[in-house]
């Protein structure tokens, strides 16, 4: 027991093994703090720098609308609910990509008929303003129209963001305003009711192509009716009444956020490097050859170049496209290392361990819903394999030979 407790020890130093995991572990540690930088960066100057290229969560408040007695003293406006309002949202996502980050831009159209009537038995002054909430994004909206009984009406945002009417309503008369404009957006759409009006005959459809990934924000009231196709989502809000307003809209679809899957990979390296670079080991000395230093140094850096090598290629190639030539490059120099190291054989066997400790669990992290399946089978090769080798004879000196390092030669001599 004691001369097992010290092998435990004592094969990993001498194999090396520390200092190979302590570089896999550096270039995990190091390249996830980068990405977890740039998730961050991403959340404030990188996501700054979309939203003024692109544009801004939209967040569109209802009209309001106030009135005062026809000659009546200003300081007495009231607030008049809307009878009517029917909002019409076309949303197209354009993604917008910067490093390994997705962002949710979105092209729309907006569209609302707003009814109101006087509800006073004389004449009202009558003021309708529809903000149009973010003058950073002013620039960003086009096609803009404003009509009022059909009639075509000065919609000028240049001295206020909002669109603004005033006039004289006879008892009794309805009113409709007709508003369309078209914009850019970035990641969701809310459409907030007044929270201190009643309201009356609401309906929102909003509808987006490019993705049925859809989800609610904070505080959002879900939609009444939702329809969702293979690559776009109808929702729609119908209230006839409601005492007071409520926010709704949406999270706008969004493609798979590639540094999560990157940083998902590089929490899980560790342990197939370490069956990885056991098997290697196992290999060299089947061959009676133990790695030096620098090489299991150079054979750690190889596997951790993978990570590496993925992260700058996807910021520039597809996710999918740069996976594949990352892989294809570090199999492809791990293998020649090998065979320089080792002989041509070998080195086949050694593909075979990268394919097995590399490709295979950062395809079952890609693969997110074959995960487990991936893993179980996997299992299930490496335990079968096992049953084979450890049924030979050459096991048996495999085993000496890490216990006793004079064995390696009789190991060599012997395969």
């Amino acid at each position: 027991m004691r001369r097992l407790l010290r092998a435990l020890f004592v094969v990993p130093v001498r194999h090396h093994l520390f200092g190979s995991l302590a570089i896999v572990l550096g270039v995990a540690v190091v390249l996830s703090a980068q990405i977890t930088d740039r998730t961050s960066f991403a959340d404030s100057e990188l996501r700054q720098d979309v939203m003024d290229r692109w544009g801004a969560p939209i967040r569109q408040p209802a009209p309001s609308v106030r009135y005062v007695g026809s000659g009546a003293v200003f300081n007495t406006l009231q607030p008049l609910p809307l009878a009517k309002q029917h909002v019409d949202v076309e949303a197209s996502m354009n993604y917008r990509k910067r490093g390994l980050v997705y962002f949710s831009g979105f092209d729309f159209a907006f569209r609302g008929r707003y009814e109101v009537q006087n509800p006073e038995p004389r004449d009202v002054d009558l003021v309708f303003v529809f903000p149009i909430e973010a003058p950073r994004n002013q620039i960003l909206l086009s096609d803009l129209q404003f009509l009022v009984d059909g009639k075509p009406t000065a919609a000028d945002l240049a001295e206020q963001a909002a669109l603004v009417w005033t006039g004289r309503v006879a008892p009794g008369q309805r009113l409709a305003f007709d508003i369309a404009f078209k914009g850019r957006g970035l990641d969701s759409f809310t459409y907030l009711l007044d929270p201190e009006l009643r309201v009356n005959d609401f309906r929102l459809a909003l509808r987006a192509s490019g993705g049925a990934n859809y989800d609610y924000p904070a505080g959002v009231v879900p939609a009444a009716s939702t329809e969702v196709g293979e690559d776009q989502v109808a929702l729609t809000w119908s209230y006839g009444s409601l005492e007071s307003g409520v926010p709704v809209g949406l999270i706008l679809p969004s493609e798979q956020a590639y540094d999560q899957l990157l940083s998902r990979m590089l929490t899980r390296s560790p342990v197939p490097f370490l069956l990885l670079f056991a098997g290697l080991v196992a290999l060299g000395l089947s061959r009676g050859r133990a790695f030096k230093l620098w090489e299991a140094y150079l054979l750690a850096a190889g596997y951790g170049l993978f990570f590496v090598l993925l992260a700058y290629l996807a910021a520039f190639l597809s996710f999918y496209l740069a996976f594949a030539l990352s892989l294809a490059a570090v199999s492809g120099l791990l293998f020649g290392y090998l065979r320089l190291l080792l002989g041509g054989r070998p080195a086949l066997l050694g593909l075979a361990l990268v394919a097995a400790f590399l490709g295979v669990p950062s395809v079952a992290v890609v693969l997110d819903g074959y995960t487990g399946l991936i893993y179980t089978l996997e299992i299930a090769g490496l335990v079968a394999a096992l049953m084979v080798f450890t049924a030979r004879p050459a096991f048996g000196r495999l085993v000496a030979s890490l216990l006793d390092p004079q064995a390696g030669q009789e190991v060599g001599h012997a395969a």
